[in-house]
């Protein structure tokens, strides 16, 4: 009897151990709705409230860029205004020279516009990956980007947003840390790291903390009664 309520006192710990130490992860949803409210739709007004990276060549002060790089256990998000400061300058969109590289796995990756981009204009894009890993290339069919070029009083700039889901890239959510970096826009490295699954081994570590104390109370007891009998 005293075994069979220590092991449900095990599992009760267990069960809270897990429960308290387990976050809460949103739902997955790649239309729009996803942990950090980001809609890859253009609107750029969502990003307003996201830690911004200046990036930009030490030697230039003029053609500074502003750039965002986040992560949860699903996709990467990443925004770029190419000239927030002078709408002027290098201010069209830079579609390739990307290095991203999730947890040890690198991916070279290009944002191509499907659309001709005039003042005003929002377009979509595709986003291209080439593995470093196994040389593997293709548009990423599951992935999203916007860009939309806005008139300025010195010509135009250029705001991208995009989408890209872990799963397209072969390579699962996790604590890894996940960095882009671009030596066309500057010299600055991005650092972005996905939702920790780190809790999930700690309630297993506990369920087996919990075991071994019932497994070693029952030999215990039973060592203890064969010396009572001798």
């Amino acid at each position: 009897m005293r075994r069979v309520m220590l092991m449900m006192t095990a599992l009760i710990v267990t069960l809270l151990w897990g429960g308290l130490a387990t976050p809460v992860h949103a739902a997955s949803n790649d239309s729009a709705a996803n942990k950090y409210n980001i809609s890859i739709d253009g609107n750029f007004d969502d990003w307003s409230d996201k830690p911004m990276t200046t990036v930009k060549e030490s030697w230039d002060d003029y053609n500074i860029k502003k750039v965002a790089l986040l992560a949860d256990d699903n996709n990467i998000y990443f925004y770029l205004n190419m000239s927030p400061e002078h709408g002027g300058g290098y201010s069209t969109l830079q579609p390739s020279g990307y290095v991203l590289k999730v947890g040890s796995k690198t991916f070279y990756v290009t944002f191509k516009t499907t659309g001709t981009l005039t003042d005003g204009a929002t377009v979509d894009g595709t986003v291209n990956a080439w593995n470093s890993d196994n040389g593997g290339s293709g548009d990423l069919s599951q992935a999203t980007m916007k860009v939309h070029r806005f008139k300025t009083a010195n010509g135009h700039n250029d705001i991208m947003e995009a989408k890209i889901p872990l799963s397209e890239l072969k390579v699962a959510g996790g604590s890894q840390t996940i960095t882009m970096k671009n030596d066309n826009l500057g010299s600055q490295t991005l650092t972005a790291t996905g939702g920790s699954t780190g809790p999930v081994v700690l309630a297993g570590v506990g369920l087996i903390v919990a075991l071994g104390s019932v497994v070693t109370f029952t030999r215990t007891r039973a060592k203890a009664k064969k010396q009572r009998q001798a």
